[in-house]
């Protein structure tokens, strides 16, 4: 039986209209994501890896093409449909963490949990559960401002975590963070992979790519790249 890929782009565009200008953010791009995948998007400011990234997230829709998630394609459901889409299978990672300042770590773990109608009780056992499976379980009442960077990346992992998703976004997720903390996230993420977790990371840096199977290269809003090592 065949395997069907994860993520599934079909000759996807995007065009934003910018007074009388068209910028052709994405140029045709096609690809396909399996289960299981560990993926690096590469290239330079411009390139569009965010714009992609705001499609793979179902933040934005393709002006053309279609985009399939688990086989469904969700190329122009409306708002309303693609936020539960996210909300139940996507996770996402970004740069500034995105932490609620006024929730302890345990609260913001649960955050998405909440959205999904969880009960309390059963949120609260996952996000503890998470909370000490990234490091966190002697913080869980601390709140953002008492943390570093590193552990408040940390908590993001957990957050994005939280719904199960069968896909985590990363967003250039050690942007802010010095080397040694960048490095424990790179190596969580190496481990939710092993675990069997669909991981993309968008990033500019060379040496974050070395580390994943995949890497896909992006030039003027088109896939240049394409390798599994």
């Amino acid at each position: 039986m065949d395997v069907v890929p994860i993520i599934e782009l079909r000759d996807v565009t995007k065009r934003y209209l910018m007074g009388s200008i068209v910028v052709e953010a994405l140029r045709g791009i096609s690809l396909k994501v399996m289960p299981g995948d560990y993926i690096s998007i590469l290239g330079p400011s411009g390139c569009g890896k965010s714009t992609l990234l705001n499609i793979l997230g179902c933040l934005d829709q393709p002006t053309e093409g279609a985009y399939l998630l688990e086989g469904h394609d969700v190329s122009h459901l409306d708002d309303d449909l693609l936020s539960q889409v996210r909300g139940k299978r996507l996770g996402f990672i970004f740069q500034s963490y995105n932490l609620i300042q006024q929730l302890t770590v345990v609260e913001n773990i649960e955050v998405p949990l909440y959205y999904q109608g969880v009960p309390e009780r059963e949120s609260r056992r996952i996000a503890e559960g998470l909370a000490h499976q990234v490091g966190l379980g002697e913080r869980l009442d601390h709140k953002p401002t008492e943390l570093s960077g590193g552990q408040q990346q940390r908590v993001a992992i957990a957050r994005a975590l939280s719904n199960d998703p069968a896909v985590i976004l990363a967003d250039e997720a050690t942007g802010n963070l010095d080397s040694k903390s960048g490095g424990d996230i790179l190596r969580i993420f190496d481990e939710l992979n092993e675990a069997g977790k669909t991981l993309i990371m968008i990033t500019h840096d060379e040496k974050m790519a070395e580390r994943t199977p995949r890497v896909i290269r992006l030039r003027d809003g088109e896939v240049v790249f394409d390798e599994r090592k």
